[in-house]
């Protein structure tokens, strides 16, 4: 050893110019990189995590019930994000209806929207079936839907409160449209009759216009599952129960036959030529008169109702006294009656010359009217390219009489659709990915600069 340290030179050579300056600068870029890739690791990987969170089913927890129903002053926006009702519910609605635009491609929602939140939901049992014709329960709680891909043996009841669904069992298969429920709760009115023909493709509804041109009138229980068929009363037009939920108009041609709910007639009254019976909603709360408005299609004699329709086509409401008296004078200007407040004030739809959708209180008597709240129908659909469409509006009846109308806050729509949550999840992995390998770091490495 002492040999070998002998032959070393008494100085040493000397270093590079610029040697220390070489070292540190490459020394700091190392830092610089490991502490890089160490933050851009971590902004992916809280990214990633942020991503799949929402994609994790968590036990539902429905909004808490608020002393008063509301109703946000302007509906939320079309969104690909809200989650569904199976997945995700959210209590009681005070809206059930379709959004969306099929210009290029058919991209369309059935949501409800929160009586106690700004909770939106859509309906997947209704896309499932083709987006059927649906009732909103008059407190909110349940949705019925029948089905438009053709004949059915039942009817599906979805509890909003825990996402659950029931199937209700018809006496036969056949096609449906479902034309109203009773104020209690309990009882459905709808219109059967079986199918000569369906679309092998699913692409178009023939259940709607057969069923009208031909549907028998039956009162389901959905208490007990009794299911009455009314055979007199065929075809069976629209149809809206009194506020005793004992007693049921429906219009067969131009007449309104009043029942009660073991089908049997005791009154008939005469409705204006091309004019119907306002669906779900024409017996007025004080049960003195009934609700007309204009066919929206070519009438009953055509099969054609025009009430799947997106919302545009403004009209009038006139009344009808069921017995003597002087009936409240019409109500102009409306697309469609959604219900009432009381007895002298009703809610409705109206759309101005921009197509721009809005729920307003109209007084009876005076028409003074106060906008409720406004659907946001600028251009959000099909990717933001089109504008949004409203259509089969419904709302929760029974709420009405209590609304009241709150500010709108930020969407709370659930959790993000899994396939979506799926995507974003293997997009930012791989974006981690490319990043370790752009960065070349790796735990233990480069932990001081080469010489």
């Amino acid at each position: 050893m002492k040999d070998l340290f002998a032959t070393l030179p008494d100085e040493p050579p000397p270093l590079p110019p610029d040697y220390l300056d070489t070292v540190l600068t490459r020394g700091r870029r190392a830092v610089r990189r490991r502490r890089v890739g160490v933050a851009a690791a971590w902004a992916v990987l809280l990214l990633l995590v942020a991503a799949l969170l929402p994609a994790v089913h968590l036990p539902a927890q429905p909004a808490a019930r608020s002393a008063r129903p509301s109703l946000p002053d302007h509906l939320a926006d079309y969104s690909l994000l809200t989650s569904t009702v199976g997945r995700a519910p959210a209590g009681r609605a005070i809206a059930l209806y379709g959004y969306g635009n099929g210009e290029t491609v058919n991209m369309f929602q059935s949501l409800v929207v929160g009586a106690d939140s700004d909770t939106y939901r859509r309906v997947d049992a209704m896309a499932e079936r083709n987006r059927p014709s649906a009732l909103l329960s008059p407190d909110g709680t349940r949705v019925l839907l029948g089905d438009d891909r053709g004949q059915t043996g039942d009817l599906v009841l979805v509890d909003l409160t825990t996402g659950d669904r029931r199937s209700v069992p018809l006496g036969e298969r056949a096609g449906v449209r479902l034309l109203a429920w009773s104020p209690d709760g309990r009882h459905v009115a709808y219109s059967a009759a079986p199918l000569r023909h369906t679309d092998e493709f699913g692409s178009v509804n023939v259940v709607e216009a057969q069923v009208a041109r031909g549907g028998t009138l039956r009162l389901l229980d959905l208490a007990t599952g009794r299911d009455t068929p009314v055979p007199a009363l065929r075809p069976a037009w629209t149809a809206a129960f009194a506020p005793d939920s004992r007693r049921l108009a429906v219009q067969v041609g131009q007449e309104a036959h009043l029942i009660d709910l073991t089908g049997r007639e005791y009154a008939r009254v005469p409705v204006p030529a091309g004019r119907e019976l306002a669906a779900e909603v024409g017996w007025s709360p004080d049960g003195a008169f009934l609700a007309t408005v204009p066919w929206l299609g070519g009438g009953p004699s055509s099969g054609d109702t025009s009430h799947g329709n997106f919302l545009w086509k403004a009209g009038d409401v006139e009344f009808v006294p069921i017995a003597a008296g002087t009936p409240p004078t019409r109500v102009p200007d409306v697309v469609q009656l959604l219900g009432w407040r009381a007895a002298d004030s009703l809610v409705a739809v109206t759309v101005d010359g921009g197509g721009r959708v809005s729920l307003v209180e109209v007084r009876l008597g005076t028409g003074t009217r106060r906008t409720l709240s406004r659907f946001d129908t600028g251009h959000s659909c099909e990717l933001g390219t089109q504008s949004c469409q409203v259509f089969d509006l419904h709302l929760a009846t029974g709420l009405l009489p209590q609304l009241t109308v709150r500010d709108a806050g930020r969407p709370r729509r659930g959790p993000w659709p899994t396939p979506l949550s799926g995507g974003v999840g293997v997009v930012l992995a791989g974006a981690a990915y490319l990043l370790w390998r752009r960065t070349g770091w790796r735990p233990g490495r480069g932990r001081g600069p080469a010489a």
